[in-house]
């Protein structure tokens, strides 16, 4: 898959009117998470190297973020406030990732 394949996809199963600045930017930041998670160095400027199963959980996240806001965990109005959340994936999108995790062993 290239570039703009991922990119494309995302828009795909996020409709038409998704914006494609935005999903690059979750693409970016799903990476981020991946790579701090995995300790690679995936890239979207070479995402013909990054397994299909980790493109895969890359896509499911944007759609998450982009639709739902997963990483918003509460908003307040009144001297408005808001709460993110720590982690990007749900409990089942750990499954696929646990397999390109490293351990460090001293």
């Amino acid at each position: 898959m290239t570039k703009e394949q991922l990119i494309t996809h995302c828009i795909t199963m996020l409709g038409t009117d998704a914006d494609e600045s935005k999903v690059e930017l979750l693409i970016g930041s799903a990476l981020a998470f991946i790579n701090g998670y995995t300790f690679r160095d995936y890239s979207l400027d070479d995402v013909e190297s990054i397994p299909t199963d980790i493109c895969s959980l890359i896509i499911e996240m944007v759609c998450n973020k982009y639709h739902y806001k997963t990483w918003v965990v509460s908003e307040k109005l009144s001297d408005y406030s808001i709460t993110y959340s720590t982690s990007d994936l749900t409990s089942e999108m750990y499954i696929p990732l646990q397999r390109y995790r490293i351990y460090h062993v001293e």
